[in-house]
């Protein structure tokens, strides 16, 4: 199973690979706590609540269930580290009053989001249904759901979404990559024990010389066969047991990535929703005020200092 890396073993190369998709699943289950969370404990406690077992020291991880090894948030990439998770955690509780530099869009968000975090679901539902807005209930319900009480929590919610359907594209190729590989190896594997089998006969062969002739071929192809295991990263032939079992569990993750990126897709389907809405109001030449939220202080963004 290639890597792009010369010198692993088959095992090392086993491990590597099941270790990139626990960082995907350890993505967007961060996420998810995060939007849920109003401080590091609630973070921490959800992250236990879907499952993780956390570890803190110098650097803090999460081990799945099933997992082996604990994965390390610094190992994720910079916008996971422990400093920017707190930073997105402080967006989540910290209330100040909305700057006079708000553009219009972001204005328009905190009204919308201000029925969201007064529970106010009917009013919602009758302001969207005055300015013709679209599943009023379905954008109420994921408002509520992710926590986006602003609009820069919004717009970066967008984003993440985004990217976690682009990893879980990109796994799915790699597994595919590596299911193709995997399927060659195990045909050359089960085509080398064969021509293996029939050198190693030629210890028991009366006549060794006649025997090698007979069975060029086998002896041609067991050394083609070899190379190529070789190039493959394949140095200690695996059992065939082993071969099958791994192709099982790269069709079983590929299967689990790809209803991942089937629910991440719909959570685009309603964004999308969402920001038609929006753009909908931006170019209405006048919104109904009709039933806006009563007036109070608006939620907004500090971040730790």
């Amino acid at each position: 199973m290639p890597t792009g890396e010369k010198g692993k073993s088959y095992k090392e190369n086993m491990e590597y690979h099941h270790g990139t998709s626990w960082k995907v699943k350890l993505r967007v289950a961060v996420d998810k706590a995060i939007w849920t969370s109003i401080n590091y404990e609630e973070f921490l406690q959800k992250m236990q609540l879907a499952g993780y077992e956390v570890r803190q020291g110098k650097h803090l991880s999460f081990r799945a269930p099933e997992q082996k090894n604990f994965t390390y948030m610094k190992s994720l990439r910079s916008y996971y580290s422990e400093e920017n998770v707190r930073i997105r955690l402080a967006k989540n509780r910290s209330k100040v009053k909305t700057p006079k530099h708000l553009s219009r869009d972001a204005r328009l968000y905190i009204n919308i989001s201000t029925y969201v975090t007064t529970g106010n679901r009917e009013g919602f539902e009758r302001w969207a249904k005055l300015n013709n807005l679209k599943e009023a209930t379905r954008t109420f319900d994921y408002l509520s759901e992710n926590n986006l009480l602003n609009y820069e929590d919004f717009q970066q919610h967008v984003s993440d979404v985004d990217a976690s359907v682009k990893a879980a594209e990109q796994r799915i190729t790699q597994i595919n990559n590596e299911l193709n590989t995997q399927k060659v190896i195990q045909k050359h594997c089960d085509s080398y024990r064969l021509c293996r089998k029939v050198i190693e006969d030629c210890k028991s062969a009366k006549n060794p010389n006649a025997y090698r002739t007979k069975h060029q071929v086998e002896y041609q192809l067991h050394d083609s066969l070899k190379k190529e295991l070789q190039d493959l990263g394949v140095t200690k032939i695996p059992s065939s047991n082993k071969i099958q079992k791994r192709i099982e569990n790269l069709e079983s993750e590929q299967a689990a990535t790809v209803r991942e990126k089937q629910e991440l897709q719909k959570k685009q389907k309603t964004l999308d929703i969402i920001r038609q809405n929006f753009t909908a109001l931006l170019n209405s030449p006048e919104i109904s005020s009709d039933l806006l939220p009563a007036k109070r202080e608006p939620i907004s963004v500090t971040r730790d200092k």
